[in-house]
């Protein structure tokens, strides 16, 4: 079995389905008689080697425990670094390790990461924990983002509750105690099962009889509150009206702000354009994601031995806008901004999507010299790689 994708994860459902009928509104138990399914993304080895080798900061790694506060000096040195030993005796008295964002040390783990953004347009990170017979690490609470629970080893109870503060924002995390909450169902996560559970649905998390190791992905879906705040960026831009000075006085404003302030959002119901504000929302999206390319050991003399004949493929898990820039084309992603002429976008286009394609045969208007110099730049840069 090659890497997985984010599309392996919610097998049997199809994206689309889950697209659909489950993605910020339910939560989807996806259960397999697999318990090796997840085994190439992470294991218990692993973390022992990550804590042992990388030496990482306690806000990289740390403990957690749902019955009281961990501060950092019972798992740190003087400098902050993580102590394994002293992490996995905080493991033996009940406590939950924590790594946090550990997706780019890991390729495979990593890899699932890039295809979940790709397939959700929205940054995804993963989070590791590793609980002890009947660990708990919060109390009853909810998340900001979207989780999706991979069990890696052995088993975990999630009890789920309906929101009672719905599709809650970026920033607004509960991990405090919450009163108590309308129960809704129970899942028991076993070796190879996913859990989605849709941001701001309480939740309490308790291993069962033996430790427990689960990869907890995290996505941070664009909202329409992002799209309206850049419409109104976008607007401002264009019309001086909305750029114009609070007033003195506007501390406790009269009838006056009222009634230009209610103007003011006439103005926008008329005028604000919904194309250019999601794009400045995609954009920024994909100029968030880190740096990366694969096998950049290889790139430059592949690039070198370039010919109209070669074959490439295009890097699909890449997260990519392509955009007109005015007279030019703009293409980012891969933690890149580039700039080509206008006329080679058709080119571009193909070669983002394309599974396999001799050079020669790309649909753009570009000479063959013109193709040549644009697919260099692209392999080196790891928006195609060499088929």
């Amino acid at each position: 079995m090659g890497l997985l994708t984010f599309d392996d994860l919610l097998a049997p459902a199809t994206f689309e389905s889950f697209a659909r009928e489950r993605l910020d509104r339910e939560p989807l138990h996806c259960a397999r008689a697999d318990p090796a399914f997840f085994a190439s993304l992470f294991s218990l080895g692993d973390l022992e080697a990550y804590l042992a080798r990388a030496r990482p900061a306690f806000s990289k790694a740390f403990a957690i425990d749902s019955r009281r506060e961990i501060n950092s000096l019972e798992f740190c040195d003087a400098h902050g670094v993580v102590d394994p030993t002293r992490l996995f005796q905080l493991f033996d008295r009940g406590c939950t390790i924590v790594l946090r964002e550990i997706d780019a040390h890991f390729p495979a783990l990593d890899a699932l990461c890039r295809s979940a953004e790709k397939r959700l347009q929205a940054p995804v990170f993963a989070n590791v924990y590793y609980a002890p017979p009947g660990g708990q690490s919060f109390p009853v609470h909810y998340d900001a983002p979207d989780v999706y629970a991979l069990q890696v080893e052995g088993t975990k109870t999630w009890r789920l509750y309906a929101p009672s503060y719905e599709k809650p924002l970026a920033d607004q995390h509960c991990y405090g105690q919450m009163p108590e909450q309308t129960s809704l169902s129970a899942a028991r996560l076993a070796p190879g099962d996913l859990l989605y559970v849709p941001r701001g649905f309480p939740h309490l998390v308790t291993a069962d009889d033996g430790p427990s190791l689960h990869i907890s992905l995290s996505a941070f879906p664009p909202t329409w509150a992002d799209a309206l705040a850049e419409a109104v960026s976008e607007l401002a831009r264009r019309d001086p009206a909305l750029r114009a000075a609070l007033p003195p006085g506007y501390f406790a404003p009269g009838e006056d702000l009222e009634r230009r302030f209610a103007a003011l959002v006439r103005k926008f119901a008329d005028e604000a354009a919904l194309r250019p504000a999601l794009a400045r929302v995609a954009r920024r999206v994909v100029a968030s994601r880190r740096a990366w390319v694969p096998d950049p050991i290889r790139r430059p003399r592949q690039a070198a031995g370039l010919s109209i004949e070669s074959e490439l493929t295009a890097n699909r898990e890449a997260l990519v806008l392509l955009e007109r820039a005015g007279d030019a084309v703009r293409l980012t992603g891969l933690g890149k901004e580039l700039m080509f002429a206008a006329e080679a976008l058709d080119d571009l286009a193909f070669a983002l999507e394309a599974t396999r394609f001799r050079i020669a045969d790309t649909p753009g208007a570009l000479d063959p010299e013109g193709k040549l110099d644009l697919f260099q730049t692209l392999l080196l840069n790891g928006f195609v790689s060499a088929a």
